[in-house]
């Protein structure tokens, strides 16, 4: 059972706010703040002396790792209220690793000038700008260029050769981007709703990170395989209503 820090207790070091705050680096407004919301057990006291130990300290050390990492006040005093709190925490963390970890390896780049010539094998004049107006690539600071996809930036290249307008890619990736978001958010509400009952076993965090590590490349293949089905029946049901519905498609 955890032990309570508001006790005192006469073999254990024990020392002042200020120096609490010196020794955790948090300033004292902020400890007293923490205090206040719950997230931080007030201190025993030695006649009107504020009483703090290292449980105090150590709670402080877990309340800012987690605030680094973005959760809100609520849900840390959702983990530090628990029996263990040091292992729900260690835990969420673990979870918390798995969740965020990378399902692909394109990462985005700053190329210079010689670099993004690379990139296009030198093409035609006025492609640069082209590749901008697309979002492709973004120019930045001392001549240089963002590109925040290498993967897309290539398929783009690719499409261009093959004679697809980069304008026109674009607007592709774009829309395709605006639908998979939708199925991707729907998709995890339904994984996050079953978690524990038929997704991730009884979801521990190695069950969780098993059953993740399977998803993604089955995700992927899956998401690939889904839309060339669809795209194949699209065009198909293109070719049934025949030329017309072609020209009338163009002239819309």
């Amino acid at each position: 059972m955890a032990s309570d820090p508001t006790r005192p207790e006469s073999d254990e070091p024990t020392f002042g706010l200020e120096e609490l705050a010196a020794r955790s680096g948090i300033p004292v407004r902020t400890i007293r703040w923490y205090q206040s919301e719950g997230l931080l057990a007030k201190p025993a006291k030695n006649g009107r002396d504020a009483v703090y130990r290292d449980d105090h300290l150590e709670r402080l050390k877990l309340i800012v790792e987690l605030r680094d990492r973005g959760l809100t006040l609520n849900a840390i005093r959702d983990l530090l209220k628990h029996d263990r709190p040091a292992r729900t925490v260690s835990e969420w963390l673990g979870i918390d690793a798995t969740l965020t970890a990378p399902w692909s390896d394109d990462k985005p780049r700053i190329v210079d000038r010689d670099e993004l010539a690379a990139l296009t094998r030198e093409r035609r004049a006025g492609l640069v700008a082209e590749l901008q107006d697309a979002h492709y690539i973004t120019p930045t600071d001392g001549g240089a260029w963002l590109v925040p996809s290498p993967a897309l930036l290539d398929l783009g290249l690719q499409l261009h050769d093959a004679g697809i307008a980069l304008e026109l890619s674009a607007k592709l990736r774009d829309l395709l981007r605006r639908r998979l978001a939708k199925a991707v958010d729907d998709a995890v509400k339904l994984l996050v709703e079953r978690t524990g009952a038929g997704f991730a076993g009884n979801a521990s965090p190695a069950e969780l990170a098993t059953a993740l590590g399977a998803l993604r490349p089955i995700a992927r293949e899956t998401t690939s395989l889904i839309l060339a089905q669809e795209v194949e029946r699209a065009l198909r049901q293109l070719a049934e209503r025949g030329p017309n519905a072609i020209i009338r498609a163009q002239k819309r």
